[in-house]
Order: structure tokens, then C-alpha cells, then sequence
């Protein structure tokens, strides 16, 4: 349906229902359809006694007949529901017309009757007098149907018209003219008082609408609404505030007290907080002003809004908050507190480090931070998997918990790295003896999940303000220390020193000058010589990188490589490596190879194979005169790729070294499951081999062991003649060393070359 079509239904409704409120006015006043009833008899039994005419008789039989229908019918219509005789309204108006225009009709006959053969008499008066008494009732009974009333009038005063006008001399015309009048007169009244009923009726009816719709609109709000008086009595009380608070929607509060005491009560709150409870209520409903407050009742919270009205009159509107301050909370638990380990996070954390900065700052008072990074933890992750090193995590918050004081702060980070802020004190803070219990709780075993699991913490201590005095000097100092203590053997606690920001700012000149360096080739590549005792030849030269700066000088490998490998930039420089190193080799001797070191992020690219094999096509160099030297720690990292990566290796040809051998804890277990080529003994081995008589056995078995293998193996760091001579009695022919040779530029490994190639022996240098 249209709206167009929607409001016409709702007027026809309406205009029905208001035709039906004025059938039901018929039947409104018993005691004075009574009164009309005897009236109209007393017309017909004053004209029968007094002349004791049998026709008179007759019409007060039918009067009483008549009465008899009408009160039959006003007495089913009080007994039929009311919805039952609102739908049949035309049925029940129908009745009354019946009965009562006819009953008039009657009393209106017996007049004229009455007048027409005894006018002159004191009778007739009667019942004229009494016949216009109750036409000029019709009018105030009836006026709810105004043609009912028409047609009772008209039945009533129409016979005496009538009978005046034929019967009598011309001076009872006026007579006639005068009932005429009347009659006219008692229509138009009765069709003002029809207009002011049929008003009456539809203003009402709009009122009510209007009421109805009001008190749908109050119990159907979200929020509770109560309003009240100056006094604090209460006028409107509405659904919602029955719903939240639980109470009996039977019982309408008087006042504000009642109110509260009924919530007080369903709540099962205190008399003295429901004395509280109200006090806030009255004295903030009283302000000239919207004020609001909170209040949690139950185990729900609730606002109320207190807004004035006219005449100290109040509202108040209540709103259930409880969800929204509980995602408020859960929004501030979620930016203030770490949602793993529940500790503080490091938002918090800096808030609390600023605002204990400025107290020391006016107070003249110290404050510690201990920064500190669990040990083995990357371990745990990549061998049991996220989810046990998640509840690692939680029991490693657990410990530091119990480590401090409820005045001290401790805080995760992000991944393994913790804080912990000592509450400021006068004296220096006691972190070295927290440092202490804080290595030891990290570091006695865990069981998680069945797995026992052992790791360790590294500490790193700063205090303010002798270290630092701003928030970001100050966990700069605590992260230097931290991670001078892992460089230094991980599991200790030391303090920050000047000389380690020193180091730092160092540390990020090499960084920047080495991508430089790298950009516009600045490196060189120079070669170790592996020298072959059987033959006396070299069989294969090192590649390593040297880096002369202009204004550092001369800057060693360890100061620059650790750095690359931090910075990712071990990546880029290994392939300029790889490409230099396969150029240089195609201009040496045919069986002469070069060895090349691969970093494990170098060689856990996806495109490493690819990047070999496009190293070897530029420079024109056979695959077999090149080896890759990788560690062990490289196979650990994913033995399935490293697999898959050393097949692809040697599927075009290249040579497989592994460098540092013996250093690991599963050595034999890598050789016996990758197919290397050789292995280069580490040079802690050689450097004991003229002091131990166990390191040279483990030689002489690795020799032994390398040899049935068919595997080359290589003696590195060696620098005396006594460790050559001790190698070679261990069928060791493969060295490497100071002893024979320093790494050298391309150019003067040339002439090595050129020298070998005349039949002449490598010289030992040393």
C-alpha cells in the first residue's frame, strides 16, 4: 500500500471508531433513559385515570410494551463485551432508534389524542407539558444521533401539530407553529451539541493516540527515563528503567526515594550506599543545570544524565554504559599492556619512565633500567614451534613478576626483549642484585608442554640520571649494554658505558661508509693460497674481502662483516664476491679453483642457484673450479633447503666446502648426511696440536675418517713449522696459513702462478 493509501485506511478508522464512541452515548445515562421512559408513561396512565377511557388504556399497553424492548435492549448492550458491540454499532443504534422513536411516537399520539378531546380541561395541560418535557430531553441524551432525535421530536410533537392546525379554531395554529419551532429548535441544538461531542470525541481520541504514542515512544527508548517534580515526586516512570534495574512494573514509584530504595533493594545494595545513591541522585537532579554521573550497580554501570525542567521539574535519562566501558577498558588494557604476557608494553612503559624522569629531575633522586633479551630463545621458536614459545614467554613474565617490587615496573618490548624501572630512591638503586635474581629465575629449566626447556637472559643496566636524563637516552644506554652483555658471552648483567655509545656511533660510520664502498667498488677481493704438500702446488685460493678507506685506513673483516650480516648487506656484498672472484679465477692455471664464503642469509636466498650459475657465465669460469665454502651453522638453519640447495650445487658442477669443521655439535652427523667435497679442520684444532696430545688423535681421526670418505680435507690457521710438521705426520696435505702464505691481491697471486708454472716450490714465509 501507498502512504497516500496507509492514512486514508487510518482516517476511515478512525471515523468509524468516533461513530461508534457516539452509539455508545446512547446507551451512556440509564438513569435518565429511565426518567424518559417513565415520563412518557406518565402522559398515558394520567389520561386513563382521570377519564378512565379504555383507549388510553391501550396506549399505555403499548407504552409498556415498548419499555419493556428498550430496557431488553439496554441491558444486552451493557452485557455484550465492549469490542463485541463497537464492531456491531449499526445493529445497536438500529435498536434504539426502534424503541425509541417509536415509544415517542406513542407518547406523542396520547397527547394529541388527549388535547383533542379534552383541551379545555387541566389534563390535556398535563400531557402537553409533560409530551414537551421530554421532546426538550431528546436533545441533551441524544445528541450523539442527531436524526434519532429528529425523529423522536417529530414523533412527539407532530400529532398535537397536527391536531391543532385541523381540529381547532386559527388561534391554535400559533399553537402548531410554536411545537414547529420547537421542533426546529431541538434539531439545531441537537446538532451543536453533536459537533461539540463529535470534537469532544476526536480530541480525546487524538489526546489518546498522542498518550499512547508518547508511552510507546518512553518503552520503546533504549534508555531509562524518569521525571519528576520539584518535590522529587515522580510523573513518568518509563519501561527501560523497570527492565534495567529489575523491578516490579506493577509498582509505580511516588517519589525519587521510593525509586531508589527499589533499585537499592533489587540490587541488594547497602542502606547507607543506597543513602549515597540517592543523595547523588537528588542533589545533581536539582542543579540548573545537565550534569551527569556514574554509577555501577550490580555488575552493571550506568550513567545518569540529569537534565532541569520548568518549575524545578528534573529528567533523567539512564544509560547502560556497561559494555562501552568495558571495551573502553579493554581499548586501554590493549594500548597500555601487552596482550601475551599482560605486562605493561612499552607505551606504558615510556609514560611511566617520563613522568619517574621529571620526579627525579625536581627531587634529585636515581632511578635504574634493566633492558634485558632472553638467550636461545629464536632457538625454541624454530624447533618447538610459536605456539610453546608463546607460553615461554608468559612464564618468563611470570618470573619477572616475582622478581620485583610492586613499586618497580616490568615491561615487554616485543618479541623476547623485556624492561624492568626501578622505583626512584635517594641512594644508587640496587639493579646489580635485581640483575642477579632476574639471570637466575630466567635461567632454571621450564616445562612446557611436556618439553623442558633451558635459556638464559642477558641484562643490560643503565641509570638516570648519570647515563641518560630523556626517555630515549636512557633505553638507548640500557640496549647498548644489553647488547654488549650477549657479545660477551650472553647470561651477565653489565652496566652501560660512555665508550659503548663510542662503539655504537663507530659502529653506524662503518655501516654507512660501507654501503658506499659497496656502491662504487671501493673493495678489493684478495686470495689465501691452500697449499698441496703432496705436490707442492696450489689447488685452490680463498677468496677475501679487503677494505682499505681513505680516512679509516686499513679496516679488518670482523669490524665490517658482523655489520653486513646485521644489516642484510652481507647479501649484496657476497655476490659482488662471488662475481669478482669467478672473473679473477678464469685468468689463473686451469686446475687452480677459488673458494668463495657464503653467509647462511646469502645462501637461503631462493635465487641462489641461479645467481651462481649466472656468476659462472660472466666470467667465462667452469663450474668445477669453483667452490662454496658454508658453515655448519648454515645446514642448521633448514636442513631441507640446504639439501635441496647443495643437489642444485652440484647438479651444474660446483664444489661444496665446509668451513670451521669440528665446531658444531653434529659435525660427522652433516657429513654423513651432505654430499660436501671438503672440509676445512677449524684452526682452533692446529693452534693445540703441538699441546695436546687428544687434539692431535681427533687429527688423526679426522684424517683417517676424511680419507676413507674420499673428502679433501683442509688444515686452516697454520702458522709454525712444528703444526705442519705435526699435519703432514697426520696424512694432513691440504694447508692454509700465515706459515705460507698472507691473502694477496690478484696481481701478486699472479706471479705465485707464474712461479709454480716454472717448476719452482712455494716458498714458506715463515
Amino acid at each position: 500500500m501507498t502512504k497516500r493509501q496507509i492514512e486514508d485506511v487510518a482516517a476511515e478508522d478512525q471515523k468509524y471508531e468516533i461513530y461508534a464512541d457516539l452509539v455508545e452515548t446512547l446507551f451512556g445515562t440509564p438513569g435518565s433513559f429511565v426518567a424518559g421512559i417513565g415520563a412518557g408513561l406518565l402522559v398515558a396512565v394520567i389520561a386513563w385515570l382521570t377519564t378512565g377511557d379504555l383507549v388510553y388504556f391501550g396506549f399505555v399497553l403499548a407504552l409498556l410494551l415498548i419499555s419493556a424492548y428498550r430496557i431488553h435492549v439496554l441491558i444486552a448492550h451493557t452485557r455484550t463485551p465492549v469490542e463485541q458491540r463497537r464492531r456491531d454499532a449499526r445493529r445497536w443504534e438500529l435498536r434504539y432508534a426502534i424503541g425509541g422513536v417509536s415509544f415517542m411516537t406513542v407518547v406523542g399520539v396520547t397527547a394529541a389524542v388527549l388535547f383533542n378531546a379534552h383541551h379545555s380541561e387541566m389534563v390535556a395541560y398535563y400531557g402537553v407539558v409533560l409530551m414537551t418535557g421530554c421532546a426538550g430531553a431528546l436533545a441533551g441524551r441524544n445528541a450523539g444521533r442527531p436524526h434519532i432525535v429528529l425523529g423522536q421530536v417529530i414523533g412527539v410533537c407532530a400529532p398535537l401539530a397536527i391536531t391543532c392546525l385541523f381540529n381547532f379554531s386559527i388561534w391554535y395554529w400559533g399553537l402548531t407553529g410554536i411545537i414547529v419551532l420547537g421542533i426546529v429548535s431541538v434539531e439545531s441544538t441537537t446538532k451543536f451539541l453533536n459537533s461539540v461531542l463529535e470534537s469532544a470525541l476526536r480530541n480525546g481520541r487524538d489526546a489518546d493516540t498522542q498518550r499512547r504514542r508518547f508511552k510507546s515512544a518512553l518503552n520503546s527508548m533504549t534508555h531509562g527515563l524518569c521525571m519528576g517534580r520539584a518535590d522529587k515526586s515522580l510523573t513518568v516512570v518509563n519501561r527501560r528503567m523497570y527492565e534495567f534495574f529489575g523491578l516490579d512494573s506493577d509498582t509505580m514509584p511516588k517519589d525519587l526515594a521510593t525509586l531508589t530504595r527499589m533499585i537499592g533493594e533489587s540490587a541488594n545494595i547497602s542502606r547507607e550506599d543506597t543513602q549515597v545513591f540517592l543523595e547523588q541522585w537528588t542533589s545533581r537532579a536539582s542543579l540548573p543545570r545537565t550534569d551527569v554521573f556514574s554509577r555501577e550497580i550490580g555488575d552493571r554501570i550506568f550513567d545518569f544524565r540529569c537534565e532541569p525542567a520548568d518549575n524545578g521539574a528534573f529528567v533523567t535519562v539512564v544509560e547502560d554504559v556497561t559494555e562501552q566501558r568495558r571495551a573502553a577498558r579493554e581499548i586501554e588494557r590493549i594500548a597500555h599492556f601487552d596482550t601475551l604476557t599482560s605486562l605493561a608494553n612499552r607505551f606504558q612503559f615510556q609514560q611511566r619512565l617520563e613522568r619517574d624522569l621529571r620526579h627525579i629531575r625536581k627531587r634529585g633522586l636515581s632511578l635504574a633500567l634493566l633492558c634485558i633479551d632472553l638467550d636461545q630463545f629464536k632457538e625454541v621458536n624454530d624447533t618447538l614451534g610459536h605456539t610453546i614459545g608463546d607460553r615461554l614467554l608468559c612464564a618468563v613474565a611470570e618470573r619477572l613478576r616475582e622478581c620485583v617490587r610492586s613499586v618497580d615496573m616490568v615491561a615487554r618490548f616485543g618479541g623476547d626483549e623485556f624492561c624492568i624501572l626501578m622505583h626512584p630512591t635517594i641512594e644508587t638503586p640496587p639493579a646489580d642484585a635485581l640483575a642477579r635474581r632476574v639471570i637466575e629465575a630466567i635461567g632454571r629449566p621450564y616445562v612446557v608442554e611436556g618439553h623442558t626447556i633451558v635459556i638464559g637472559a642477558s641484562v643490560g643496566l643503565c641509570i638516570a640520571p648519570r647515563d641518560a636524563i630523556s626517555v630515549e637516552g636512557l633505553l638507548k644506554c640500557g640496549d647498548l649494554a644489553m647488547y654488549h652483555s650477549k657479545a660477551a658471552g650472553r647470561r651477565q648483567a653489565i652496566w652501560f658505558e660512555t665508550s659503548m655509545e663510542d662503539a655504537l656511533v663507530s659502529k653506524r660510520r662503518i655501516e654507512r661508509e660501507l654501503r658506499e664502498a659497496l656502491r662504487t667498488e671501493a673493495l678489493e677481493v684478495h686470495y689465501q693460497p691452500i697449499y698441496d704438500a703432496r705436490d707442492q702446488t696450489i689447488s685452490t685460493c680463498e677468496a677475501l674481502t679487503r677494505w682499505r678507506h681513505p680516512q679509516l685506513g686499513y679496516v679488518p673483516p670482523s669490524s665490517f662483516i658482523p655489520i653486513a650480516e646485521e644489516t642484510g648487506m652481507i647479501v649484496e656484498l657476497g655476490e659482488w664476491v662471488l662475481r669478482r672472484a669467478c672473473r679473477d679465477a678464469h685468468l689463473w692455471p686451469s686446475a687452480a679453483r677459488v673458494a668463495v664464503n657464503f653467509s647462511s642469509r646469502q645462501f637461503q636466498q631462493p635465487d641462489m642457484i641461479e645467481r651462481v650459475r649466472s656468476a659462472l657465465d660472466a666470467a667465462g669460469l667452469a663450474p668445477s673450479r669453483l667452490e662454496i665454502e658454508i658453515t655448519e651453522s648454515t645446514l642448521m638453519q633448514d636442513t631441507e633447503d640446504a639439501a635441496a640447495k647443495i643437489a642444485g650445487l652440484r647438479a651444474i658442477g660446483v664444489r661444496l666446502s665446509l668451513d670451521d669443521f669440528g665446531t658444531g655439535f653434529s659435525s660427522l652427523g652433516y657429513l654423513n648426511r651432505f654430499p660436501v667435497d671438503k672440509v676445512k679442520l677449524d684452526r682452533s684444532f692446529v693452534s693445540e696440536l703441538s699441546v695436546s696430545s687428544k687434539t692431535q688423535a681427533i687429527v688423526g681421526a679426522v684424517s683417517l675418517l676424511t680419507a676413507e670418505l674420499g673428502i679433501d680435507l683442509v688444515a686452516e690457521g697454520v702458522e709454525t713449522h712444528e703444526q705442519r710438521a705435526l699435519l703432514l705426520a697426520k696424512n694432513v696435505h691440504l694447508m692454509q696459513g700465515f706459515l705460507f702464505s698472507m691473502a694477496k691481491p690478484q696481481a701478486e697471486l699472479a706471479q705465485i702462478f707464474s712461479g709454480v708454472a716454472r717448476g719452482g716450490k712455494l716458498k714458506v714465509v715463515a
